[in-house]
Parts: structure tokens; sequence; C-alpha cells
């Protein structure tokens, strides 16, 4: 009888144990470990699984073979634990558009036609100039539906007619993003298409979604780190620590000294941050 996957979303697919082992080569698995590893969750899970505990029971595998392999494996989990407020997935995303080559700014009070608006994150290149709505998730159950990408859609268009009435922005061009940790519903991607609005999400575009913006460049959030707790992550944020490479490329006893953690927690973060981003940067 085939395995039944049951996603967060309560959708159910069948077990896919190939999608499983591409999943652990991105991590960093050799393709023959991460056959075995596949193989070995196969074997023990229920007929009717939910996709929670093949991950858990996969990352628990990898991280016996490497720590490495098995933090980059956690990834995704740990964009949700970029909040309570969202907040900081803001940031990150931030810092991930500024080594993307963009000049950033969070909370940004931007003038429209109709009102002002504060924006998550604006962001320039060249001539280009992105207003960018971020929408967090702390569950991968709770994808972003096509009422956020109408509301985002509309708040970008009142900021378009302002900058586009503006003699200086002339030769710019303007462009509204939407931005989740998650996944889009099918009618919000249809409607962002229709309507000129960009989405990266988890997965999308393909091959050019949130996932491997972080890849390309390393761009790790703390939260990957095991040893980086609910506590220990307001710390962190508050004290502007959002990428392990912000820990990794901080000297010990100043990361000690900046991030107002106790030595242990602190050395313990610096251990695991050299090993996940060795050179980062």
């Amino acid at each position: 009888m085939d395995t039944v996957v049951i996603k967060a979303s309560g959708r159910s697919e069948k077990f896919d144990i190939d999608k499983l082992a591409e999943s652990l080569v991105r991590a960093g698995a050799p393709p023959d470990i991460a056959v075995d590893i596949a193989g070995k969750v196969a074997s023990r899970i229920s007929p009717s699984a939910h996709s929670k505990a093949i991950y858990r029971m996969a990352r628990t595998l990898l991280r016996q073979y490497n720590r490495v392999s098995g933090m980059k494996y956690s990834l995704k989990k740990a964009l949700y634990a970029l909040g309570p407020s969202g907040y900081p997935f803001e940031k990150y995303f931030a810092r991930i558009l500024k080594a993307h080559g963009y000049t950033v700014a969070v909370d940004k009070l931007l003038e429209g036609h109709c009102i002002r608006h504060e924006v998550d994150v604006t962001a320039s290149k060249n001539t280009e100039q992105c207003v960018i709505e971020c929408k967090y998730h702390s569950d991968a159950g709770n994808s972003t539906d096509v009422k956020t990408a109408l509301y985002v859609h509309s708040r970008v268009e009142d900021i378009r007619k302002a900058f586009e009435r503006l003699p200086e922005n002339k030769d710019r061009s303007f462009e509204g993003w939407l931005v989740t940790n998650t996944r889009c519903t099918p009618d919000a991607i249809a409607y962002a298409a229709c309507v000129g609005l960009k989405i990266i999400s988890w997965k999308y575009p393909e091959n050019r979604g949130l996932e491997n913006m972080i890849e390309d460049k390393r761009l790790y959030p703390v939260t990957v780190l095991p040893a980086a707790r609910q506590r220990t992550l307001a710390q962190l944020f508050s004290r502007d620590f959002i990428l392990v490479q912000d820990i990794s490329d901080t000297d010990r006893e100043l990361f000690v000294q900046k991030s107002g953690l106790d030595a242990e927690t602190a050395y313990n973060l610096k251990k695991q941050a050299a090993q996940l981003c060795p050179g980062c940067g």
C-alpha cells in the first residue's frame, strides 16, 4: 500500500522517496547517504504520515551523519522561528537583499497619492526602486492568500502614483514585491502575475525562490543554529545579530560582549556558526 503524506496545510499526497533524497542532497548530503537516509525513513513511517514527522526523522538521521548538513536541512523550520512579530523576518530579508547588491531600509514611511504608508522594506539598485511587503507565518500550514496579494497591490499602486509624478523619477523603474516565508496560494500567484506584483516565497519563482536567495550566498538566519533558543534569539535580534555570518565574523570575546549572552551560550553559538559558515561573506 502506498504511503500517504499529510502536509501542514492538511493536503495529502503520495510519499515520494526520491523527492526526500533530493532535499537531503540540497542540504549537503552525498547522494548515497541521502538515498540511505530516505530509505530508512520510508521503512519507519506509518502508511499515513505527517510531513513534520518525516522531516524530524530525516533531520535526526542527517545530523548523525553530518551536523552542518543537519543545520542546513533545518532552514525552512528556521524561517518560522523569525517571529513572533515578524519584524525579524523583515530585517532578515533586508539583509538578504543587501547581500544581493541592493541598498535597503526597513520600516520606512512613504508618501502615496492618497495616504502615507509604512513600508516593511524599501530597496534600490541602479535605476530600480522596490517597495516590499513581508508576510511572515509561524506555521507551514498558513499559505499567503489572494487577499494579501490584493491588499499589497493596492498599497503599491498608491505609492507608485506618488513616485511617478516626481520629475526625478522619470528614468527610474518601480516595482512592488510580496515576500513570504511560506508558500503562496495558486490564486495569489495568478493575481500577482496578472497585475505585475512580484512574489518571492518558498520555492517560488522556480529556482529563484527565497531558499535559492539564501543558499546562493549562504545567508542562513541565526535561528538555524541549534544553540539559539527562544530567549537567546530575542537577545540576538535586539543586538542586530540576524545572520549566522554576523556571529561567524565577530571575534569570540567581542561576540560575548556585544550579544550580552552568557559565555557558554555565546561560545556554543560561535562554534556552530563557524561550522556552518566558515569564511562566509
